[in-house]
């Protein structure tokens, strides 16, 4: 015959018991932080990628295609052909636009070869968009996308 009430006073075992229940929840959730670490870690490396592109813009490079080239390239790691080898979800969608603008009428596009008032040349600005999608784990699928307006003139 079992005696219950002596079942009930023993404590042998029941950290066991609280391991079973407690673990799989610990572990969801070291998943999740995992998840979000890695999505924060892509938003980073698309931001960095940006800003290299931008730093090429500075130092002279004047073609938008070469420029979302080397922020494609800083993303993912190759360049040219080599980007070829590199899984398409991996590579951003990059749009550089040049633009320029009068200093004297901040925010209104004029011709690059036109001259401002007082025979100023106008500033150029290259703007820098670019996005890749996420796919996580437990966070759903979404897309990323960071932009950067940069005055190289």
């Amino acid at each position: 015959m079992i005696n219950f009430a002596k079942l009930l006073r023993d404590r042998s075992g029941s950290s066991a018991v609280e391991f079973a229940v407690g673990a799989p929840v610990l572990l969801v959730g070291l998943v999740i932080v995992t998840d979000v670490g890695l999505a924060v870690n892509d938003r980073m490396n698309l931001d960095q990628s940006v800003r290299a592109g931008a730093e090429f813009a500075m130092n002279d490079v004047d073609d938008e295609t070469t420029l979302e080239d080397m922020v494609k390239s800083a993303a993912t790691g190759a360049y040219g052909q080599a980007l070829g080898d590199v899984d398409s979800a991996d590579i951003p969608t990059v749009d550089v636009t040049r633009l320029c603008e009068c200093s004297d009428s901040p925010g209104v596009a004029v011709s690059c070869t036109t001259l401002c008032t007082g025979e100023i040349p106008p500033s150029i600005y290259y703007d820098f968009v670019a996005s890749r999608s996420y796919q996580g784990i437990f966070i759903p699928d979404f897309t990323m996308a960071t932009e950067m307006k940069v005055q190289v003139r």
